[in-house]
């Protein structure tokens, strides 16, 4: 009977410490989505939804801290762009100052280890704290330290697995108003804005009747030097209309289902 009872009463114990509420609302299903070199994580709570983005990159790393990234969400899955949150802010963000008395070394990012570098140094110095919440027609610019939304994010930095992590926590209710939305349908975007090139230069002509001189020695025939004028456009559109407009690229454009229970 001592046996008996000794059991059971540890049978009771372990209920007791399975039932408590810190382990019950702990994350048991996370959905994570490797894509390139990003990998993307995210699980739920009663009341909240966590989302993690590692990235490899310091290109991507780099474009995330100087141009923001916008994370949408829709419960729809439909990829609809209706509510999002984009961080960090650049725009109302303080230059980072220059040391004077930094290294003719450590000012030409051209590693990625120095890029790195250099994102450990900005968000250890001037860590971006403005983001911007999307809810439809609204649109609200709140601090990512003193807010009353309940949104937190931050970006943080691996330097042991060399990574940039973006962290989001966003209550269900700043997703969907709807109390009893259904979230198995939820579809998370992450977009960083495009980024223009430098133009490049257009090609000169290399054809001397196209300069000044060559002109005016082919301006007595009349038709030829426009003609010839026309055709070096004609013979370098690609490169020449690549001159005249800037390039873009969009680092991150990605959305994968949240897989949500």
């Amino acid at each position: 009977m001592k046996n008996i009872f000794l059991t059971l009463l540890c049978l009771s114990f372990v209920n007791i410490i399975t039932a408590d509420p810190l382990i019950a609302n702990s994350p048991i299903d996370t959905t994570t989505v490797v894509s390139n070199t990003e990998s993307y994580s995210v699980y739920q709570d009663n009341t909240h939804i966590y989302l993690t983005i590692n990235t490899i990159d310091p290109k991507i790393a780099t474009s995330i801290l100087r141009q923001g990234v916008t994370i949408y969400f829709d419960v729809k899955g439909r990829k609809k762009k209706n509510v999002s949150i984009t961080y960090p802010i650049i725009k109302n963000q303080r230059p980072p100052r220059r040391n004077e008395d930094e290294s003719q070394e450590m000012r030409r990012p051209k590693e990625d280890s120095s890029l790195m570098k250099q994102i450990d140094h900005m968000l250890q110095n001037d860590p971006p704290q403005k983001a911007l919440y999307t809810y439809y027609d609204s649109i609200k610019e709140f601090n990512t330290l003193l807010n009353n939304d309940g949104i937190s994010i931050n970006i943080d930095l691996d330097n042991k697995k060399n990574s940039l992590i973006y962290s989001l926590k966003i209550p269900k209710l700043k997703i969907n108003n709807d109390t009893d939305i259904d979230l198995n349908k939820l579809t998370i975007g992450v977009k960083t804005p495009e980024m223009s090139r430098n133009k490049p230069e257009e090609a000169r002509p290399s054809n001397p009747q196209q300069s000044g001189r060559g002109g005016g020695r082919g301006g007595g025939r009349g038709g030829p030097p426009r003609g010839g004028g026309s055709q070096g456009r004609s013979g370098n559109g690609p490169s020449g209309n690549q001159g005249r407009a800037q390039s873009s690229d969009i680092l991150l454009d990605f959305w994968f289902k949240a897989k949500l229970k």
